[in-house]
């Protein structure tokens, strides 16, 4: 791990040019004070945010500087701790955010420690999972009215998970993949229909929370909306523009926008509990896995449609 003059090998995933990535060998330099040195197990790919990023075709990238780190999620194990470092422990398994690498120096106050028992799927999931429970926190308290969700991606899923955890009375939702709307119903969703039945939904719902990133659910959602109803946008707009449709003004509905979770380390008190109970559940997400070298091809894959997943688990090698 260590070269002749202290620094540490390490492998990152990088986007050269829309659809080409190569594995680059770096140096890190020992962790300073404040920081630690992570061992990567386990990474995720996040298809409807990373996949748009890697064919170029990503709203969010007018001016693409390349080449691009890749990747965000990942488990690990700390291998090195700098001076002032107290906690997490050596040796313990950590989330944190640092993308497609066998190895990251990162800030030590970045790295939540994974309770025992929990496994790194469940566990890689405390990121989506914060985010969406941020989201979900706009609308208020759970709602004793029934909620409608466009979409059952990673976001729409863990949508149905966050809000069947806190209560939600009845969870319905609207996916055109049979697959993904038996596992939405799994995970609590009351009712999982294509956008063919959605006329057997309820008539009005007065919160929404839209996670498809298509315009035209979008649109059926706010049809869908009582007068001053609510819609929460989960999507991260990389897919097409959502727009206002004449319901929306009609209704004098509101919108909340959501993006990162403020504080992962509060959110893990939630969630850890919740995942070692339904973990097996939750990890359902997860209907491809793969190798780390195996990440350029995978990407390929997905962009071409060889391949098709909600959600890719990565292992690494030495990993579990």
């Amino acid at each position: 791990m260590n070269t002749s003059d202290g620094q540490i090998s390490a492998r990152s995933l990088l986007l050269r040019a829309p659809e080409r990535l190569a594995w680059a060998t770096e140096s890190l330099s020992p962790p300073a004070p404040d920081e630690i040195l992570v061992e990567t197990l386990t990474g995720a790919i996040s298809i409807g945010t990373e996949l748009p990023h890697y064919r170029g075709t990503s709203r969010g990238d007018d001016t693409a500087v390349y080449p691009q780190m890749t990747g965000y999620e990942s488990v690990g194990i700390v291998r090195a701790r700098g001076a002032a470092v107290e906690q997490p422990a050596l040796g313990a398994r950590v989330v944190a955010t640092y993308g497609h690498r066998t190895r990251a120096i990162i800030p030590a106050t970045k790295a939540i420690t994974v309770p025992d028992g929990l496994g790194d799927a469940a566990a890689i999931l405390l990121i989506l999972s914060g985010d969406v429970a941020t989201g979900i926190g706009k609308l208020g308290s759970p709602p004793p009215e029934p909620i409608l969700i466009t979409g059952a991606g990673t976001i729409g899923l863990l949508a149905v998970f966050v809000l069947a955890a806190l209560g939600a009375m009845a969870i319905d939702l609207v996916e055109p993949q049979p697959a993904r709307r038996e596992l939405a119903r799994a995970l609590g969703a009351r009712r999982a229909v294509a956008p063919t039945e959605a006329a057997t939904l309820d008539a009005e719902y007065t919160s929404g929370v839209e996670c498809s990133s298509r315009d035209a659910a979008f649109a059926l959602l706010q049809g869908r909306m009582r007068p001053q109803g609510q819609i929460c946008i989960l999507a991260d707009g990389n897919l097409e523009p959502l727009t206002l449709s004449p319901q929306f003004h009609r209704r004098q509905l509101r919108i909340v926008g959501s993006s990162d979770c403020p504080d992962y380390g509060a959110h893990a008190r939630w969630y850890f509990p919740l995942a070692a109970r339904r973990g097996a559940d939750v990890e359902r997400l997860f209907d491809l896995r793969v190798a780390a070298p195996d990440l350029p091809a995978t990407f390929a894959g997905l962009a071409s449609g060889a391949l098709t997943a909600i959600k890719v688990l990565v292992s690494y090698p030495g990993g579990r």
